[in-house]
C-alpha cells in the first residue's frame, strides 16, 4: 500500500513537472486558439487589423532543439524591449558555419513529412512571439537541406504539410519564404528550385502552398546576385537579400542583409563592418515599404568560435573576443525606432528631447556661421 502511494505522489509530481515547452508544444489536447493575424495592405505590414513598423533578427537555427527554441523564446521580452519585433526561423536550417556548415536542422523527412518535434517548436516559438505582438518569418526550404528530399512530390508534400499545420494550429501571425536561395548556384538540386523557368515554378509552388494556406502571405527569396527575379506571379511578400537593391514597389522584406562577421570568430565587427550595418539600417527605416532582418554568425551559427552560439541575445558590442554581440544593432534600433509594445514603437521621451536639442543646437551654431 506505501509503495503505491508513492508511486502515486512521484506519478503526481511529474505530471505537475511538465515543462512550459510541453505544454506549448501541444502536449496538452487543448484546441488551437488562432494567433493575431498577419496581412499586407497596401505594400504595409499589419497584425491582428493594426498597422505595425517592423524590425527583424534572422535566427536560422532556431528550431535546432528544444533547448534552443527555448533560449530564443526567453529573450523575446530583450527584443520587443529593443523595437525587434520580427524573427526568422527555417524548419530547412541554413549555413551553421563553424566548425560544420552543415550541422543544422532538417526539419523534414526525406519524403517531405513535416517532423513532430520540429513542428511543436515551431509552434512553441510563434505562439510566444504572438503573446509579445511579434510576427515569425517562416523559411521553408533551404540551399543547404534541399537535396534531402527524394524528388519534386517530396517537396510538394514539405510545402502543403507546413501550409496545412499552420493553418489547422491557427498560427496567422506569420508569413513564409518558401525556398530561400531560389536558382542558387552551387547549392540548389532540384530542377523546380532554379532556372531556366523560374517564374512558372515559382508560381506553382506557390500555388501548393495557397491551396491549403490561403490566408497566409508567402514569397520566395531569390539567390543575390542571381538571374532570377524577385516578383513573380502569385507573389504577396517581395523577399530579397543582401546587398538587393531596395525595390520601389511592393512590401518588401530583406530576410538576409550581407553579413559582416565571420563564424570562426562570430559576433566580432570591426567599426567599418558596423558603420555599413547601421547605415543599411537607416536605408530601412527611410523605406516605410521594406523590412530588413538583422543577420550574422552570431546569430545563426550553430558552436562557431565563441562556441555557445547561435546566440538571440544582445550579448556585448562586438569590439572584440570578450565583448562579442550584437548589441549595437539592438540599441540603434532601440534609439531610433523606439521599444515594441504592441502594435507601436514608443521612444524615449527624455532621449527625443536630447537629440531634439542636440540638432537645435547644431543649426545654431551653422547660423553664427559668417
Amino acid at each position: 500500500m506505501e509503495s503505491r502511494r508513492i508511486v502515486a505522489i512521484i506519478a503526481l509530481m511529474l505530471g505537475a513537472c511538465l515543462t512550459t515547452s510541453e505544454r506549448a508544444a501541444g502536449k496538452d489536447d487543448e484546441p488551437a486558439q488562432p494567433t493575431k493575424e498577419f496581412e499586407i495592405r497596401g505594400d504595409r505590414p499589419f497584425l491582428g487589423g493594426e498597422q505595425v513598423d517592423l524590425w527583424g533578427l534572422r535566427c536560422g537555427n532556431a528550431l535546432y532543439s528544444t533547448a534552443v527554441t527555448e533560449r530564443h523564446i526567453n529573450n523575446l521580452d530583450s527584443m520587443v524591449a529593443h523595437g525587434i519585433n520580427l524573427i526568422g526561423v527555417y524548419i530547412q536550417g541554413p549555413n551553421a558555419g563553424w566548425p560544420n556548415p552543415e550541422a543544422g536542422l532538417d526539419g523534414f523527412r526525406r519524403d517531405g513529412r513535416l517532423k513532430p518535434d520540429v513542428a511543436r517548436r515551431l509552434e512553441w516559438l510563434i505562439r510566444e512571439a504572438d503573446r509579445r505582438g511579434m510576427v515569425v518569418q517562416v523559411g521553408l526550404i533551404s540551399p543547404r537541406k534541399d537535396q534531402n528530399f527524394y524528388n519534386e512530390a517530396a517537396i510538394r508534400r514539405a510545402i502543403e504539410e507546413t501550409g496545412r499545420f499552420l493553418t489547422a494550429r491557427g498560427l496567422k501571425n506569420v508569413f513564409v519564404d518558401l525556398v530561400h536561395e531560389y536558382d542558387h548556384p552551387d547549392r540548389i538540386d532540384h530542377e523546380i528550385l532554379r532556372e531556366p523557368d523560374g517564374a512558372a515554378k515559382k508560381a506553382r509552388l506557390t500555388r501548393w502552398f495557397k491551396n491549403v494556406a490561403p490566408e497566409i502571405e508567402v514569397g520566395i527569396c531569390p539567390s543575390f546576385p542571381s538571374e532570377t527575379a524577385d516578383s513573380y506571379p502569385g507573389m504577396e511578400v517581395r523577399i530579397i537579400e543582401k546587398d538587393a537593391a531596395i525595390p520601389s514597389e511592393g512590401f518588401v522584406v530583406n530576410v538576409e542583409i550581407t553579413r559582416q562577421d565571420v563564424f570562426e570568430n562570430d559576433g566580432v565587427f570591426s567599426p567599418a563592418a558596423i558603420a555599413t550595418i547601421l547605415e543599411t539600417c537607416q536605408r530601412y527605416l527611410d523605406a516605410p515599404h521594406a523590412v530588413m532582418m538583422f543577420h550574422s554568425a552570431y546569430s545563426q551559427g550553430i558552436t562557431n568560435k565563441s562556441g555557445t552560439a547561435p546566440h538571440p541575445e544582445g550579448g556585448g558590442y562586438g569590439t572584440g573576443p570578450d565583448d562579442r554581440g550584437i548589441r549595437f544593432y539592438y540599441d540603434w534600433v532601440r534609439d531610433h525606432v523606439g521599444r515594441y509594445e504592441y502594435p507601436r514603437h514608443i521612444k524615449n521621451a527624455a532621449r527625443d528631447a536630447k537629440d531634439q536639442a542636440s540638432q537645435t543646437s547644431d543649426t545654431r551654431r551653422s547660423e553664427r556661421k559668417p
